[in-house]
């Protein structure tokens, strides 16, 4: 039954179809073959997820709180924080670059969201002051993968859904390692712009300084506004984006005035557009998902890994590799919704705490955003830029070498996640 399930599924992903619609296809097959299951799963199951999960609605909030704020001035504004912050090291716009994505990450929750609204501007401005177009393209679209790991992430709200785990632990989660990846890239972003000799910024003065902050803080308080209120108890994760949403909506207009609210109904059209494609794979998902179960294929799948891999870290090992293959064809987001119920398992037997491995799960998930053939990331920095994919690929190495050195330390230093959960008391 589930190979009948994963079989058609993995035919009709590699002819091309979308993955939710090859999901729907994969579930409908195994019903339709064999007795024990009937057809009507598919619209039970999708329809029992998406209405039943209170949770799941904070995904669509995030997302439409990330757009409003990347159009209404805060990407600006952030941007000029950035430069009186970090401008005046040597290739201080790379550094302004990756500060950037940490903070713009806080409020969008995600990748694409960061690219268009911070690439647009900052890679034609690189350009301008005489960086190469392919680096500034490339760290552009590598520290976009900042977005799905500091919090709020939609790929983080997924997960938490999925493993039926604490969201504001897995958030908590999320603050060390996308420091880590920050200050990753700093390295070989320090090593490029000393042997290139790229520019410094002007040294801020006192003035320009409490300018750039004063500009920012509007912008600064969403990410405040959703954390605090959930690591307070004031908000569910749902509440804090929906008051994001409100905050978002009433500030940016009035404050930098560059969002007109005759733009509002196209911002919103988008956010729904991204949303019903990520509820469309959900719901099928669960379909999909219950199949597996039924059949028992998370099991048999546990117990293979207990005997292919039969300890903590080989398992991990296991798993970083196959989400960095997955990554090549998937999306995060389907990464995660299609492997977690036959991962998930096998984690547990072994004793690795399900918040410390979903962060291993995202980080190595949003890899796939810049790795050809369907990194979205890597497909809109070259739509911003101009340049080919064979331009990028060499500049991408030393970026993903440094990524993926970070997700190791993550993935076998669970402390690097679990840290601040702690110290939150949201995990024991």
């Amino acid at each position: 039954m589930a190979e009948t399930l994963l079989i058609v599924f993995v035919v009709f992903v590699l002819l091309g179809m979308p993955v939710s619609i090859a999901l729907g296809v994969g579930t409908l097959a195994a019903a339709m073959l064999y007795p024990a299951l009937n057809p009507i799963i598919i619209p039970t199951r999708f329809v029992g997820l998406l209405s039943d999960s209170f949770l799941l609605l904070s995904a669509p909030l995030f997302i439409l709180a990330g757009n409003i704020a990347a159009r209404g001035g805060v990407a600006r504004a952030i941007i000029d924080l950035a430069t009186v912050l970090v401008g005046r090291f040597r290739g201080g716009l790379a550094y302004v670059n990756i500060l950037d994505s940490m903070i713009f990450g806080g409020i969008s929750g995600s990748a694409v969201a960061d690219v268009s609204a911070l690439g647009t501007f900052l890679i034609p401005q690189m350009v301008r002051k005489g960086y190469d177009r392919d680096f500034a393209t490339v760290l552009t679209i590598c520290t976009a993968i900042l977005a799905p790991i500091v919090p709020p992430s939609i790929v983080a709200v997924i997960y938490a859904w999925m493993a039926d785990e604490s969201v504001a632990a897995i958030f908590a989660g999320g603050y060390l390692p996308g420091l880590l990846v920050a200050i990753g890239m700093a390295v070989p972003t320090f090593v490029i712009a000393r042997q290139r000799n790229y520019p410094r910024e002007p040294r801020p003065t006192l003035a320009s300084f409490t300018l750039a902050v004063r500009d920012a803080l509007p912008g600064l308080l969403i990410p405040i506004i959703i954390m605090g209120g959930i690591l307070a108890g004031w908000f569910t994760p749902t509440e804090a984006a929906a008051v994001a949403v409100v905050y978002a909506l009433a500030v940016p207009p009035l404050f930098y005035r560059e969002l007109s609210w005759r733009e509002v109904p196209g911002i919103f059209a988008d956010s729904a557009r991204l949303s019903g494609v990520i509820g469309l794979i959900i719901g099928l998902v669960g379909a999909f998902g219950w199949v597996l179960t039924y059949s028992k294929f998370p099991f048999r799948v546990a117990e293979f890994i207990g005997a292919f891999a039969p300890t903590w870290w080989l398992f991990m090992m296991f798993v970083m590799v196959l989400y960095v293959f997955l990554g090549t064809f998937l999306t995060p987001s389907e990464i995660i919704l299609v492997t977690v119920p036959v991962l998930l398992p096998g984690a547990q037997a072994l004793g690795i705490h399900p918040i410390h491995f979903g962060m291993v799960c995202v980080i190595a998930s949003a890899i796939g955003h810049v790795t050809p053939p369907v990194g979205l990331c890597l497909f809109l920095g070259m739509a911003i830029s101009g340049l080919p994919m064979e331009k990028l690929v060499k500049p991408l190495v030393p970026f993903l070498v440094a990524i993926v050195a970070v997700l190791l330390l993550v993935a076998f230093v669970p402390e690097t996640v679990l840290f601040l959960p702690r110290a939150f008391g949201f995990v024991k």
